[in-house]
C-alpha cells in the first residue's frame, strides 16, 4: 500500500511539472501592428521587425495586412473593416498604425475606443486626420528628403549648368501626399536644377517615361513609389521586376528616396529614409506608454534623418564616383 501512494504522490509531481512546462507565456501587453500594406513590400518588413526588436517578447505582436497597394481601391473600406474586427478580437493594449490608408480609415473608430495609438510613416498633416485633437495618439510623420537628394545627386552627377531630375511615383494614396509635400517644398537653394514629379498609374507610361528620359533633357530619374503600378488588364504589376527592368534599361542613372529601393539590380542609391530606423522610433514610443506615460504626453516626431545608400555595382555601371566624407558614411548594398 505504501509502495502505491508513493508512486500515486510521484505521478502527481511529474504531471504537475508537465502542466507548469505548458503553461502559456505570460505576456506585459498585447500590441496590434496594422499595416496599410503588406508582409512582402520591404518598408513593412523593415519596420516591423524593428517593432518586434524592441517590444517582444516581453509583449505579444500581432499584425493584419490592410494590402492596399495591391488591392484596388474599391476593396479598401472592406479591408479596413476587417482590420477592426482584428483588433476587437485581440483586445489589445495598444494599436500601432502603419502608413495612411490605415490611418485614414481607422483612426475615427480608435479614437472613439480610447486605445492607445502609435502611428508611424505618415506623409498627410496630422491635422487632416485631426490626429492633433486625440490625446490618445502620437507618432512618427514619414517625409522625402527631397532637398539632400538634389545636393547629393549635385555632387556626384557629371558637372553641368543645368540639370534637370525627373521624380517618378505611382499613384497612390501615399504617393499623392508624398508628391505634394516635394512640390510644396521651398527649392531656391537648388535654383539650377530644374525638378519634374510625375504620379503615373499605368505600366506603358511607367516604361515611356524611363526611356524617354535622356531624350527628354534630364540627367538623372529618382523612382520613389512604384508599388502601386498596374498593368493594361489593371492588375498589379510585381515591384521588383518593375525596378529591375528599369534599373536594366534607363539611359540615365536612377536614384531613390527609401532605402529598400536600394540594391545591385534597384535603384543605384541616394540619401534615403530607413524603414528599421522608423520602426524603432515608433517603436520606443509605444514602449513608453505601455509602461505608463500618455500618449499626449509624447510629441510627435518627423523622421528626416536619412543615410547615405549605395550599390558598388549602380555607381561603377554609371561611372560615377562619391566623394571622400560621403563614401566614409555610406551604407554598402548588394
Amino acid at each position: 500500500m505504501g509502495l502505491i501512494k508513493s508512486l500515486i504522490k510521484r505521478w502527481r509531481q511529474v504531471f504537475s511539472l508537465t502542466l507548469i512546462g505548458f503553461q502559456p507565456a505570460v505576456y506585459a501587453a498585447k500590441v496590434v501592428v496594422i499595416e496599410s500594406y503588406h508582409q512582402g513590400y520591404m518598408w513593412d518588413k523593415q519596420y516591423y521587425q524593428a517593432i518586434l526588436d524592441t517590444l517582444a517578447p516581453e509583449n505579444e505582436v500581432t499584425h493584419f495586412e490592410m494590402d492596399t497597394k495591391r488591392l484596388p481601391k474599391n476593396q479598401h473600406p472592406k479591408r479596413a473593416d476587417l482590420a477592426w474586427q482584428f483588433i476587437q478580437q485581440q483586445q489589445p493594449e495598444l494599436v500601432i498604425l502603419a502608413d495612411d490608408n490605415a490611418v485614414n480609415y481607422l483612426h475615427q473608430r480608435l479614437n472613439a475606443s480610447q486605445i492607445p495609438v502609435v502611428y508611424l510613416g505618415i506623409n498627410m498633416n496630422p491635422r487632416e486626420y485631426h490626429l492633433n485633437e486625440y490625446k490618445n495618439f502620437t507618432g512618427v510623420l514619414e517625409r522625402p528628403l527631397l532637398r539632400r537628394s538634389l545636393l547629393l545627386l549635385q555632387r556626384i552627377l557629371p558637372p553641368t549648368k543645368h540639370r534637370k531630375i525627373l521624380v517618378l511615383f505611382d499613384q497612390s494614396d501615399t504617393s499623392k501626399l508624398a508628391a505634394e509635400y516635394i512640390s510644396k517644398q521651398q527649392l531656391s537653394m537648388l535654383s539650377d536644377v530644374e525638378v519634374e514629379i510625375l504620379q503615373l498609374k499605368q505600366l506603358d507610361e511607367w516604361r515611356k517615361q524611363v526611356l524617354q528620359a535622356k531624350g527628354n533633357g534630364f540627367s538623372a530619374i529618382v523612382i520613389a513609389l512604384y508599388h502601386a503600378v498596374r498593368d493594361d488588364q489593371d492588375q498589379s504589376v510585381n515591384a521588383e521586376d518593375l525596378l529591375k527592368w528599369i534599373s536594366t534599361n534607363t539611359p540615365v542613372p536612377n536614384f531613390g528616396f527609401w532605402g529598400f529601393s536600394i540594391y545591385n539590380e534597384g535603384n543605384v542609391g541616394g540619401y534615403v529614409l530607413d524603414g528599421y530606423q522608423h520602426g524603432k522610433i515608433a517603436a520606443k514610443m509605444a514602449l513608453r506608454i505601455l509602461e505608463g506615460e500618455k500618449p499626449e504626453d509624447i510629441f510627435p516626431v518627423t523622421d528626416d534623418v536619412g543615410q547615405f545608400m549605395f550599390s558598388r555595382k549602380g555607381l561603377k555601371k554609371w561611372h560615377l564616383n562619391l566623394p571622400t566624407e560621403i563614401e566614409k558614411q555610406t551604407s554598402w548594398v548588394e
